[in-house]
């Protein structure tokens, strides 16, 4: 079995009787669950996701379905406040058992993988809309293309989807891509003996470069994963092989590109700390933009640090990264960390069970400031939760797609957008926008821009985005 599905498995075998215990939370920082999800009143098991906002500022993901007869997952919608719904449930012909979540594209719909299920049994791709509306948008056959997607897709700068499946005939896996029109193609194919990596977990990136960058959970020269860079067209231009050991093995959560142009991630196990015994409790490394791989941190596991940290990182607006790991802490339940980008590492939070248990997935900084995540076990019902993770940082803005050209529409999501006074793209001003509601609106690049900020007035006063707009040629 896959280390995917041995933590799948897992999932479905969660304690009924949960034990609180209290958490080392700082006076900083606080965590709330704001959701349960559960076989009785939602679906069970959110698996590796994370939370993607939509235009309507609520969060999206989708459940499992582990544990559940009446459900193969479903697609979910809730609210900052813990307001749940299920926007589409999977039965098994239209997919099976998604596990890491949707992606907005500019269209204004949400893009995701089934693991499972379809006519064909392989898995699939599909699209919804925010209200509900579903559509399947390839099948996966198990051949060339590959099959049992888990990771959704992500929109290039060029509008195009991007995305992974598992291996297929004559393969180790795929990257395929979508046009916007629905054609799909596969643009790469891993090498069968899997030295080039197999099992990617976490949707891929679109580097500063243009090109993409993935990690793979598996293979490699020394079988503990990969990072992979392949450029848009499909030529692999660059594969590192974890070497195990001190130099971390088993790279799960998305990598990311940090605002000093450097690559950050994490490997599952590996590291120098015995704490967790010969494997390591796990790392956090670093990649520069010319491929050259460090470790930035070692975890130690036990009472005051985490180990198995699964999840990816994010960069908050104050410039650190977030992350969580799935096991130790306080309770063995898993933690919520900040590393800064020189590798000062800082517990945040200790998971007790009855808030969230084994927290796979990276965290989303919502436009409001708040990070949220999920808990694939535990929580109220002990079937997965929601969280919400305050740091004190204000509301921001960001992109649905951070690049753009010269007299086209920018894509911004935050919060109090009505009556916007004006729109800045590093420093030169947006002759034209448009505030389609509080948590939406479009501004027109304008001639002379460059790559920067883009800062939004509102009655609320300026909103900064919490990434650079890159000016497309």
């Amino acid at each position: 079995m896959s280390r995917s599905g041995i933590r799948l498995a897992a999932s479905i075998a969660v304690t009924a009787a949960l034990i609180l215990i209290v958490a080392q939370v700082g006076s900083a920082q606080t965590v709330k669950q704001i959701f349960a999800f559960s076989s009785t009143y939602s679906s069970p098991v959110p698996g590796f996701v994370t939370p993607a906002q939509g235009r309507d500022g609520n969060l999206y993901g989708t459940t499992t379905g582990l544990g559940n007869t009446q459900t193969d997952g479903t697609v979910f919608r809730a609210t900052t406040s813990g307001k749940e719904s299920a926007t589409h449930t999977f039965k098994g012909t239209d997919g099976a058992f998604p596990l890491t979540g949707v992606t907005l594209g500019t269209d204004g719909n949400l893009y995701g993988t089934a693991g499972g299920g379809g006519t064909l049994g392989n898995g699939l791709l599909f699209k919804i809309s925010l209200t509900g509306v579903y559509t399947v948008l390839y099948e996966f056959t198990g051949a060339a293309d590959g099959g049992f997607p888990i990771a959704p897709p992500i929109e290039g700068w060029d509008g195009n989807f991007y995305g992974t499946a598992g291996p297929g005939s004559g393969n180790s896996g795929t990257v395929y891509k979508l046009t916007p029109s629905g054609t799909f193609s596969t643009i790469l194919s891993f090498s069968s003996d899997n030295s080039q990596g197999t099992t990617v977990e976490s949707p891929l990136l679109q580097a500063a470069d243009g090109n993409l960058y993935g990690v793979a959970n598996t293979g490699g020269t020394n079988n503990c994963g990969t990072v992979f860079k392949v450029s848009r067209s499909g030529t692999l231009l660059f594969d590192y092989s974890f070497p195990c050991g001190s130099g971390g093995a088993f790279p799960v959560g998305q990598l990311i590109q940090a605002s000093d142009g450097n690559f950050y991630g994490t490997t599952e196990l590996g590291g120098t700390s015995n704490g967790c015994g010969s494997n390591g409790c796990g790392t956090v490394f670093k990649m520069t933009q010319q491929g050259s791989v460090s470790i930035l941190y070692n975890f130690v596991g036990g009472r005051n640090d985490g180990s198995e940290p699964v999840a990816g990182l994010v960069q908050g607006t104050d410039g650190n990264l977030y992350g969580a790991t799935g096991a130790d802490g306080v309770s063995g339940a898993g933690t919520l960390y900040q590393i800064t980008t020189g590798g000062v590492e800082k517990l945040l939070y200790s998971f007790p069970q009855l808030v969230g248990q084994a927290p796979a997935a990276t965290l989303l900084q919502h436009t409001n400031g708040k990070f949220y995540g999920t808990a694939e076990r535990g929580g109220k019902y002990g079937e997965g939760s929601l969280c919400s993770l305050d740091m004190g940082l204000g509301p921001f803005i960001t992109f649905v797609l951070p690049a753009g050209r010269v007299g086209q529409p920018a894509q911004i999501l935050g919060q109090g957008l009505t009556g916007t006074t004006s729109v800045t793209f590093n420093g030169v001003a947006a002759t034209s926008f448009k505030v389609v509601n509080d948590t939406f609106m479009t501004a027109t690049v304008p001639s002379g821009a460059t790559k920067g900020p883009v800062v939004v007035t509102t009655p609320g006063g300026p909103l900064t985005s919490n990434v650079s707009f890159t000016i497309l040629k």
